[in-house]
């Protein structure tokens, strides 16, 4: 189970992402219209990865084999998404060296108060976890490529489109360098 309390998406911590993620499975279609919202918004904002990216969407893979989930429309949205994951990993015009420093206990240190304001005024810390997101989601392509290979078997037109763009997003991340 991942600990989206010590992880940032575009607005802050992440601590909403589990129920958003739940709610894509549920019968509330306003809260599955929220749910897609947060994930086009906060998981990946402009095509800018987070540290909650990686591990929302191999979430949101599984769901895609969850038999709860059978609208084609909401399965091609999720693909849709996983794309512009595997799209993030294939960021290859900047450097994206290692950190030099422990970012873990920097996190912890910009959030020891509680106060998540300490993170964004360390730009050091900001490089570090924005190169831990784009390198997660090149870590995760695999995973993304399989759910969508398996997505091509979908009765749905609209999913099988979806699928075939995950997998040319894959693709290119796949060959991307890994920094």
């Amino acid at each position: 189970m991942t600990e989206y309390a010590a992880l940032l998406h575009a607005y802050g911590l992440a601590v909403d992402t589990p129920g958003h993620l739940a709610a894509l499975a549920g019968d509330e279609p306003a809260a599955r219209a929220r749910a897609l919202k947060h994930l086009r918004s906060a998981i990946i904002h402009q095509g800018t990865p987070w540290t909650a990216t990686p591990p929302a969407a191999l979430e949101v893979a599984a769901l895609l084999a969850d038999p709860r989930v059978t609208d084609p429309g909401l399965r091609a949205e999720l693909l849709n998404f996983l794309a512009a994951v595997a799209e993030a990993g294939t960021i290859t015009d900047i450097d994206l060296p290692g950190p030099d420093f422990d970012v873990d206990a920097a996190l912890a240190e910009a959030l020891r108060d509680g106060d998540e304001e300490g993170i964004w005024e360390d730009g050091r810390l900001q490089g570090a976890l924005y190169v831990r997101a784009v390198l997660g989601c090149r870590q995760i392509v695999p995973a993304l490529l399989a759910t969508a290979t398996a997505a091509l078997s979908d009765p749905s037109p609209q999913v099988q489109a979806a699928a075939a763009h995950a997998i040319g997003a894959c693709g290119g991340a796949w060959s991307a360098p890994t920094g």
